[in-house]
């Protein structure tokens, strides 16, 4: 997500990182290891975005969301829907 500045992406990303794993957020990962000694505070997990899955179009949400369980059939994976 946008933010304001590395530091604002870092300490909210860590903040996020109390409760979940999941982050593609750098500076989130570099805080947690430089602060608090967490080697590996959390990983990047499949994800989906908004125009990735809009684009298959209303009718086809349904398939939108079995290609993406298809292609990451274990683990982890956020979906998006609308």
């Amino acid at each position: 997500r946008g933010v304001s500045s590395v530091e604002s992406a870092a300490t909210g990303g860590a903040g996020h990182l109390v409760n979940f794993l999941g982050s593609d957020t750098m500076a989130a990962l570099m805080l947690s290891k430089n602060f608090y000694g967490e080697p590996c505070a959390g990983f990047s997990i499949p994800a989906s975005e908004h125009s990735t899955m809009t684009s298959w179009g209303k009718e086809k949400e349904v398939q939108a969301m079995r290609n993406m369980l298809t292609q990451y059939p274990k683990g982890i994976v956020a979906c998006v829907s609308d």
